[in-house]
C-alpha cells in the first residue's frame, strides 16, 4: 500500500509517492498559496494538487483504493490553502507534529480525508498577542517538517546548537537545540524580489536567471544597506542601470546582498542577544542565490561555522521530514 505526501508552499507544489519508507515518483507545479490569494479561494491550488496527485495514480497504474493515506504540509494550513489550521507552539520535533495532525476532510477535490502536518509558532497557549508585542513572534509552516527530517538525516547533528536558514518566499531561521525547534526568526523576502521584479522599474534591469552570487557584488549591496537603508539602496541599483556602471548579473548580486542583508544582520542580532551557544549555521537551498547568504553569514558572523546543503541522497528535506513522521507512526 502507498502513502501520498504533498509538500505546497507560497509559489510550489510538489507531491511524493511513498511506499512503505521508499520514495517511488514525484510530481510538481508552480502554483502555491499565493495563486490562491490572487484568485480570492483556494480552489486554484487544490485543483493543482489534485492534478499531481492523478499523475502519479497514472504513471504508476494505481488507483484511489491503492492509497492509504494523502498527508500535506506547509502553506496548506494557511487561509489560502487547504484550510486554516492554527500553529503548534515551540519547541517542534517530529512526535510532536505526530501528535498534532490535523484530520480534514475534503470535500471538493480530492472528496476524501487528507492528513494535516501543522506549522510552528513561537507563542504559548493563552499569549495574548497585540500591537506591543507582534514584533517578538513568528512563525512557520512547512520549515518545522524540513528540520524534522534534518536531524533525522543527522545534517543537523542532535548534539549541535544550529541555525537552519530556509531561504524562500519568506526565509525563517529556526534555533534548533538537542533536535527540537526552540526558536524562530521569520523574514519577508522572495515575495519581496518578486514584487520588486514584476512591479517597479527594476524589473527590466535585473538578470531573469538563477545566476551564480560573487563575493564583491553581494557584499557591495549589503555595503548600500547598512550605510543608506533600503529605499535609497534599491535606488543605487537603478542608479547603475541610468549611469551604465555595471550588467544585470551584476546588478542581481548587488539586489541579493541589499535583501539577504537584512535577513543576516537580525541573524547576528540574534546570536548575539538570545542563541549565544549556536556552534553551526546550515543553509538549505538548491538555487544559485543561496550562496548569498553563505557570504554574509561569514562576512558578518565569522566566529559561527556556516554549510550550505541542498538535499539528503537526491531527497528534499521536506520528504525526510515526512518519512520520519511515518517511520514514528510505525513505531507506535
Amino acid at each position: 500500500m502507498y502513502n501520498v505526501y504533498i509538500d505546497s508552499g507560497t509559489s510550489n507544489t510538489r507531491a511524493y509517492l511513498v511506499k512503505k519508507f521508499e520514495l517511488i515518483d514525484t510530481e510538481a507545479i508552480n502554483v502555491g498559496t499565493k495563486d490562491s490569494a490572487i484568485a480570492g479561494n483556494n480552489n486554484v491550488l487544490l485543483t493543482a494538487m489534485k492534478e499531481c496527485y492523478d499523475k502519479l495514480l497514472l504513471n504508476n497504474k494505481l488507483q484511489e483504493i491503492d492509497i492509504v493515506d494523502i498527508w500535506s504540509s506547509g502553506m496548506v494550513t494557511n487561509t489560502f490553502g487547504i484550510t486554516e489550521v492554527e500553529h503548534i507552539s515551540i519547541p517542534i520535533t517530529g512526535q510532536k507534529l505526530l501528535d498534532k495532525i490535523y484530520l480534514h476532510n475534503e470535500e471538493k477535490i480530492f472528496r476524501r480525508e487528507l492528513k494535516l502536518i501543522c506549522g510552528a509558532k513561537t507563542a504559548q497557549p493563552g499569549d495574548i498577542i497585540d500591537i506591543e508585542n507582534v514584533e517578538r513572534m513568528n512563525n512557520v509552516r512547512g520549515e518545522e517538517i524540513e528540520v524534522v527530517g534534518m536531524v533525522a538525516t543527522k545534517i543537523l547533528p542532535r548534539d549541535k546548537k544550529c541555525v537552519m536558514i530556509s531561504p524562500g518566499s519568506h526565509t525563517h531561521m529556526c534555533y534548533v537545540k538537542d533536535g527540537a525547534i526552540i526558536d524562530i526568526a521569520s523574514n519577508f523576502t522572495g515575495e519581496l524580489n518578486y514584487a520588486i521584479v514584476k512591479s517597479t522599474i527594476l524589473g527590466g534591469e535585473l538578470s531573469e536567471k538563477d545566476i551564480k552570487m560573487n563575493c564583491e557584488y553581494v557584499n557591495k549591496g549589503y555595503q548600500y544597506l547598512k550605510q543608506y537603508g533600503i529605499c535609497r539602496a534599491l535606488y543605487i541599483v537603478h542608479g547603475t542601470k541610468v549611469f551604465n556602471v555595471c550588467s544585470d548579473d551584476v546588478r542581481s548580486q548587488i539586489m541579493a546582498g541589499i535583501i539577504t542583508g537584512s535577513v543576516v544582520d537580525l541573524l547576528g542580532v540574534k546570536i548575539s542577544e538570545d542563541w549565544k551557544d549556536v556552534e553551526k549555521i546550515i543553509i538549505i537551498g538548491s538555487k544559485l542565490y543561496v550562496e548569498s547568504y553563505r557570504i554574509l553569514c561569514e562576512e558578518i558572523i565569522p566566529d559561527v561555522s556556516v554549510e550550505v546543503v541542498y538535499g539528503y541522497e537526491g531527497k528534499s528535506f521536506a520528504l525526510c521530514g515526512f518519512l520520519e513522521i511515518l517511520r514514528l507512526r510505525n513505531q507506535t
